[in-house]
């Protein structure tokens, strides 16, 4: 009987363990990004060929957000891209080369810092589920400027950015196109890929899935947490998408690319790929991130989807 008993009080030391263990873990991976605000240094324009020129956007939720405005290089616009970046690096500031990229192509460029980081307001990110508010207010803004008037806008992310990106693709219709670089096809998803990286064992992601959901209902809201890039890919309709991934991207593991891969094929999505061997987050070569159309697979990948928004 006292071995039983013995027994019985294991189990229920083990149970008590592991469920503190799941509702802790995810508690803790939502306490390193939520509730904060992300500095990261800031880039000049001039630096990578371009002048710009600041801008102060409004979201519907009253945040002041810092953008840049590039112009094209010749005497025309095709259109803007709205460039944003990722999770907590880099500023949106160094994609400056991007945006010259762009102008030597016709197009201008709306550089926006998200929310809660850098010059931006903002008391925390939000996953890419409340960022693309961030690129709602730069659509608003471009509706009200006499030179976007009804030239095609498109959305340009890398990341979270990316995540944001697709998400603000289904819910503006005015969004013409979108490009997702090294896009998540949902944080949670996400998070449970990620926690081995931190030697705790994916399962224990699985099991604290719940908890990770009822920590981002909380702090983010719980009908802004369902806002997804797999859900957004799916609500584009007949508008085109670019996903950019790399093979073995560590960061965001290639199921992602996967993932929404089928999804915009459930859907019938107008969808382009660009894959690239081995880990490159940015799929951009490092050598040419500051200057990507010195990478010219990457930027011709680009530049190629665009043309088409070009009448």
């Amino acid at each position: 009987m006292k071995y039983k008993k013995h027994i019985t009080t294991t189990l229920y030391v083990i149970t008590l363990f592991f469920l503190l263990v799941i509702i802790a873990v995810p508690t803790f991976v939502a306490s390193m990004f939520l509730g904060e605000r992300i500095y990261q240094p800031q880039h000049n324009s001039a630096d990578y060929g371009i002048e710009s020129h600041p801008i102060t956007l409004t979201t519907d939720d009253n945040l002041a957000l810092a953008a840049w405005r590039t112009f094209s290089a010749v005497e025309a616009t095709h259109g803007t891209v709205i460039i944003v970046s990722g999770l907590q690096a880099p500023s949106v500031t160094a994609f400056f080369g991007y945006a010259n990229m762009l102008a030597q192509n016709g197009w201008d460029s709306l550089l926006i810092e998200k929310r809660a980081r850098s010059l931006s307001e903002g008391r925390e990110i939000g996953f890419g589920t409340t960022e693309w508010l961030d690129i709602k207010a730069g659509m608003d803004f471009l509706d009200n400027d006499p030179r976007a008037g009804d030239l095609p806008i498109i959305a340009l992310g890398t990341s979270a950015g990316g995540a944001a990106a697709i998400i603000a693709g289904g819910e503006i219709p005015r969004l013409d196109g979108i490009i997702a670089i090294s896009a998540y096809s949902n944080f949670i998803d996400l998070y449970i890929d990620l926690l081995p990286t931190f030697n705790i064992p994916r399962f224990v992601g699985i099991a604290s899935t719940p908890f990770m959901h009822l920590n981002m209902g909380f702090r983010l809201g719980f009908d802004t947490a369902r806002n997804t890039p797999v859900r957004g890919i799916a609500r584009l309709g007949q508008r085109p998408i670019l996903l950019m991934h790399s093979t073995e991207d560590w960061q965001v593991p290639f199921s992602h690319f996967e993932t929404l891969r089928q999804a915009a094929a459930e859907n019938n999505i107008a969808l382009t790929t660009f894959l690239r061997e081995g880990d490159w987050h940015f799929v951009c070569y490092d050598a040419f991130v500051s200057y990507p159309s010195r990478d010219i697979e990457f930027s011709q990948a680009i530049i190629e989807f665009l043309t088409q928004f070009i009448s």
